[in-house]
C-alpha cells in the first residue's frame, strides 16, 4: 500500500468525476408556491418544481393525489388539488417522492435515472453506480 499516494489517487479520482455531476451546487428544488382559492388548492409553480426533479409531470402529479387522497385537475403550469390542503402537507408529499424517485440511498446525490432490467425497475444513481427497485 506504501507507494500508493492517497492526495494523487483522490486528485485522480476527481478528474474522473462528469463535470455535471462535479460542479452541480447543492441541490435544491425552489418553493412550492401553494395558494387555497375557495375549496381547492393550487400549486401555482408546479411545473417549475417537476422540471427542476427531470421526472415526467404526470408520475409526480399522481404520485402526489395518491399521497394527498385527494383529486385534482393540471391546468397549464399549476396543479390544482380539491380540499384545503396545508401547504406543510404539499411539501411533505415532495420530500417523500424525492426520497422515493430522486436521491440515491448509497450517496443521497439528487442524479439518478429509471432503468429498466426484464419487468423491474431500478433507480440508477449517476454519482455513485448504485441501483435500487422502484414502483413506478
Amino acid at each position: 500500500m506504501g507507494d500508493f499516494d492517497y492526495e494523487a489517487l483522490l486528485d485522480k479520482a476527481r478528474e474522473n468525476i462528469p463535470e455535471e455531476i462535479s460542479n452541480r451546487a447543492r441541490w435544491q428544488l425552489p418553493a412550492p408556491q401553494i395558494l387555497i382559492e375557495g375549496s381547492n388548492t393550487i400549486f401555482r409553480n408546479f411545473n417549475d418544481v417537476v422540471s427542476m426533479m427531470e421526472r415526467d409531470e404526470n408520475h409526480v402529479y399522481q404520485y402526489l393525489l395518491n399521497d394527498l387522497g385527494t383529486s385534482g385537475s393540471r391546468d397549464g403550469p399549476r396543479a390544482r388539488f380539491k380540499g384545503r390542503i396545508p401547504p406543510k402537507r404539499i411539501k411533505s408529499a415532495l420530500v417523500n417522492y424525492v426520497n422515493t424517485y430522486i436521491k440515491c440511498n448509497q450517496c443521497s446525490a439528487p442524479d439518478t435515472n429509471f432503468v429498466k432490467e426484464d419487468r423491474t425497475t431500478l433507480l440508477k444513481c449517476q454519482a455513485c453506480g448504485a441501483t435500487r427497485p422502484v414502483k413506478l
